[in-house]
This record gives structure tokens, C-alpha cells and sequence, in this order.
């Protein structure tokens, strides 16, 4: 049995080097910034264990969303790592743990196959370009668009909530005060990137977007409420966001977006010039 612990603060760098080491072994290159690593890694609410008492041999984090991250050296600290997530999960009440992964990162692929995770869809992640003229935003009558104040939070958190849980029998909703913290106690929050489109003050939809980071933007919410989809608010919002980005120097703009979604996003986001770079599959286990 590998030897695992709570992890700390002195922890950090070496989880960092062994998630960096595990990235460039999946894609060639590590996808992780120190910068982004550091603000998940003392956000509260996550629970998080390494194995290895000098060098670290393993590292697991268990969030508030039931989702489940690891990298491990070998099977056996991949394996009493997942224990400890599981046992913790269940003294918190979850009903099950998620995780995402894909075939490149063997490990990890390997741990979700023999430990009873179910592969039950794919998340596309999709690239548009900023290169040619970019459309103007053509937006539904009597809707009026602004971007986020900290005023906003109930309403963009609870939209979200709706939206996605309407769908997503996955989707874990968090309290509020995590939830803020979770979206905006970070370095890629920037509320000028959040667009909120409203109509008689109510608000029917919202962009999420983080900062622009090495020339590359990132939608990471996009919703509208039910009873507003079909006006093209969602298509307006995304062409808004893409020329807001080339105002500030990026060349593309990325997103995620659940292949199961039956909003019709994932057909939108290819109409306006999205194209799939990468699946990654969502693994569950029940508890």
C-alpha cells in the first residue's frame, strides 16, 4: 500500500512538476501554467492528498463537484490514492465521483477502466480562429447587454444552475460562496469579459469568458434561459466575445462543450467557426 497524505501548502511544486510531467506525456507539451496551478491549488473546498515523502510519486484532489483528478508514478499509488478520494467522497455525502480523461494519458485511462468508472460521454474542446473579418453582433429585440458587477452574482450563478442542470444529470451545483470563489478568486477572472444580455432588467442570458492569456481567449460559460433560445442571443454573445478578444491582441478563442448537450451548442459553436481539437471522456463511478 502506498503511502498517501494530506497535502500542503510545501507540496505545491512538486504537484505542479508531476502534473506538468503527466501533461507532456499525454500531448508532447505541458498545458499547465504555474500561475493557474497555484490559484485551484489553494482554493478551499478541494480536498487533496500526495503520495511520496521527499519527491512527490502521486498526487489526487477532490472537488466540491465530485470531480476526481489524479496522477500517479504506478497503479498502486494511482489505486490508494482513488481510496482516500473515495472514502472522503463518501464522509461528504457524495453519491459519486467524476473524472475526465483521455487515451494519451495511459495511467489515468488505465485507473478509471479497472476501478468500476462507467465512460458515459464525451467534452469536445473546440478552437475558433480570429483571422478574417469578424461578424458584427445582431442582438433579439428589447435585449440590452452589459458586462458583470459583483451585484450580478446571485443572478449569473443561479441562470447557470438552471440552464445546466435542466440537462446535465451529472451537473453538481455548488453553494454560492464557493461558486464565487470558484469563478472569480483568480487571475483569469476579469468581469469586462463577462457579458450579461438582459431584457426588462431580467437577465435571459450571459458570457463567461476568461482573460486573455498568450494570445488565446476562453468562453467558459455560455447559457440563455429557455424561453429565449431561438432569437440568436447565444450566436450574438459569441461574435460580441470574439471581437472584444481581437481588441486584445488574441488570435483564437477556445471552449468546452458537453457532446451530449442537447441545447444544440455544439452545432452552433461549429457554424460560427468552432472546430474539435480534442475529446476527452467523462468517466463516472457511483458510491
Amino acid at each position: 500500500m502506498a503511502d498517501i497524505r494530506i497535502a500542503t501548502a510545501d507540496d505545491a511544486r512538486g504537484v505542479f512538476d508531476l502534473l506538468a510531467a503527466r501533461s507532456r506525456a499525454a500531448f508532447g507539451i505541458s498545458e499547465l501554467s504555474w500561475e493557474t496551478f497555484s490559484d485551484e491549488f489553494r482554493r478551499e473546498g478541494t480536498d487533496r492528498w500526495v503520495a511520496g515523502d521527499g519527491d512527490v510519486t502521486g498526487y489526487a484532489h477532490l472537488g466540491s463537484e465530485h470531480g476526481f483528478v489524479c496522477a500517479a508514478v504506478d497503479d498502486a499509488v494511482g489505486d490508494a490514492l482513488l481510496a482516500a478520494a473515495e472514502e472522503r467522497a463518501r464522509e461528504r455525502g457524495f453519491d459519486k465521483l467524476e473524472l475526465t480523461a483521455v487515451p494519451e494519458d495511459a495511467p489515468l485511462w488505465s485507473l478509471a477502466e479497472r476501478s468500476g468508472f462507467e465512460h458515459t460521454h464525451d467534452v469536445l474542446r473546440m478552437w475558433r480562429f480570429l483571422n478574417g473579418e469578424l461578424p458584427e453582433s445582431r442582438w433579439a429585440d428589447a435585449t440590452a447587454i452589459r458586462t458583470y458587477t459583483d451585484s450580478d452574482s446571485e443572478r449569473v450563478h443561479a441562470l447557470l444552475d438552471a440552464s445546466y442542470s435542466e440537462w446535465d444529470e451529472n451537473y453538481v451545483p455548488l453553494e454560492h460562496d464557493a461558486w464565487v470563489a470558484f469563478m472569480t478568486d483568480h487571475s483569469e477572472f476579469d468581469p469586462a469579459m463577462w457579458f450579461l444580455v438582459e431584457r426588462d432588467g431580467e437577465l435571459v442570458a450571459c458570457a463567461l469568458h476568461w482573460k486573455e492569456h498568450q494570445k488565446r481567449g476562453w468562453v467558459k460559460d455560455i447559457v440563455v434561459q429557455e424561453s429565449e433560445r431561438g432569437r440568436g442571443i447565444a450566436k450574438a454573445l459569441l461574435h460580441h466575445g470574439f471581437r472584444e478578444y481581437a481588441a486584445r491582441g488574441a488570435d483564437r478563442v477556445g471552449l468546452k462543450v458537453d457532446s451530449t448537450n442537447p441545447t444544440g451548442a455544439p452545432q452552433l459553436y461549429e457554424r460560427v467557426g468552432f472546430e474539435i481539437d480534442r475529446r476527452y471522456a467523462v468517466w463516472v463511478k457511483p458510491l
